[in-house]
């Protein structure tokens, strides 16, 4: 219960304010993290049941079709943020690198 709350009602947007927002403090994000997954939230529940086209297509708004949809949306959310740290650490070890390197040089 606790988990999927978790899951669906903060990591979202626990996510998006990691792209978004980097200078932001501890409290703000997670009111922000709170806010964004509610929002992503109502945009998936109208995603999938707007009328009666898109719940044909889509199988409207089943508690699977939200844990898919939810898992894919996060999981994409999630693999971005992986992908921006990994930059982050990858440049970061460069720079250690070649600082290094002068002082070595510099001896």
């Amino acid at each position: 219960m606790i988990s999927g709350f978790i899951f669906a009602m903060f990591l979202p947007g626990f996510f998006l304010t990691l792209i978004f927002f980097k200078e932001v403090k501890l409290l703000e994000r997670m009111l922000l993290s709170i806010t964004f997954s509610i929002m992503i939230t109502i945009a998936l529940a109208i995603m999938l049941g707007y009328n009666e086209n898109v719940k044909n297509i889509t199988g409207g708004i089943t508690a699977a079709n939200l844990w898919k949809w939810q898992l894919w949306i996060t999981g994409i959310l999630g693999f971005i943020v992986l992908i921006m740290f990994w930059k982050n650490i990858r440049q970061l070890k460069f720079s250690t690198i070649k600082i290094r390197i002068k002082e070595l040089l510099s001896q």
